[in-house]
């Protein structure tokens, strides 16, 4: 026999407030309200015990935590026949509800909760082993790093220790064509002086061609080794143009030292304030040098 529109009504106030009800417990087991619906209506609210093993079995799904579309319900208009219609077919549809006890719900929370501590001590573990992977591969590449810089500073070393040689061989070659040219001077003013004495007007005899002095070699760059207090050695090529104050800022800005002095270690010259505006050209550091940086006592 068809209820009356007062029954449906009832009944369906009555299952609303049962929704709700599952709905309010859920929450209050630490579900947020989008898994709690969606577990829910994939059970057809049959049950609580139903909907969390429900959300236990797809906890993993990549929508489980996607927004809910609003169910529009029955529409105004539809005919009260209908809708009787339709909640007596959903009544016959739908299974028998259980309620869990209070004691039930609480040792099904706290099922779920050893659940999900035992995930998360799984997960823990998975970062624990990632985290331990990621530095063995920084400590590898560090070591890889300090490979290539020790090796690059090495050469450094070596182009500097060539350009040195260079440098002190063409000195050498400059500096004999200078006693040969004051040796031959000497030797021709003692001729002049006694033909002088001896009365003779004969010329004294040419002397050989002098050596032409090597060419002075106009250095555009200029090569520095910096000794840290720490005994590492620091080495840049800057403009013979650039100061002194600049190579007090590479140092300031390449290592954490900010109070210090330069000096060179033969012959020992401490540079002061007032000489970092010299150019490194002007102070005679090119084409090379090394400079020992001093830290200031406080």
């Amino acid at each position: 026999m068809p209820i009356s529109s007062k029954e449906y009504y009832h009944n369906m106030l009555h299952g609303i407030c049962y929704r709700m009800g599952l709905k309010e417990d859920m929450l209050e087991m630490g579900f947020n309200e989008n898994r709690a619906v969606r577990s829910l209506r994939a059970v057809q609210y049959s049950s609580l015990e139903q909907a969390i093993a429900w959300l236990e079995a797809h906890e993993n799904d990549p929508d489980i935590d996607e927004p809910i579309a609003v169910s529009e319900g029955n529409r105004l208009g539809s005919s009260t026949d209908e809708a009787i219609k339709q909640n007596q077919e959903s009544e016959q549809e739908q299974p028998q509800t259980t309620v869990l006890s209070p004691e039930e719900k609480a040792r099904k929370e706290e099922e779920l909760k050893a659940k999900i501590a035992a995930k998360k001590k799984i997960a823990d573990a998975k970062d624990r082993e990632d985290a331990i992977l990621r530095e063995k591969i920084r400590r590898k590449e560090g070591q890889s790093l300090a490979q290539m810089r020790e090796q690059r500073q090495q050469e450094e070393v070596r182009k500097l220790a060539e350009e040195r040689r260079r440098q002190k061989i063409e000195d050498e070659r400059a500096k004999r064509a200078v006693l040969q040219k004051i040796k031959e001077d000497r030797a021709k003013q003692q001729a002049e002086k006694k033909a002088d004495v001896d009365g003779e007007t004969t010329p004294a005899p040419a002397p050989p061609p002098a050596q032409k002095p090597a060419p002075v070699r106009n250095y555009d760059e200029c090569r520095l080794q910096l000794r840290l207090p720490t005994g590492q050695p620091l080495i840049s090529t800057f403009k013979s143009e650039d100061t002194l104050g600049d190579v007090v800022a590479f140092v300031r800005d390449t290592t954490a030292l900010q109070d210090f002095t330069l000096m060179t270690s033969f012959p020992r010259k401490v540079y002061e304030v007032s000489e970092y505006g010299f150019s490194l050209k002007s102070v005679g550091l090119c084409p090379s040098s090394v400079l020992i940086v001093n830290k200031t006592k406080q």
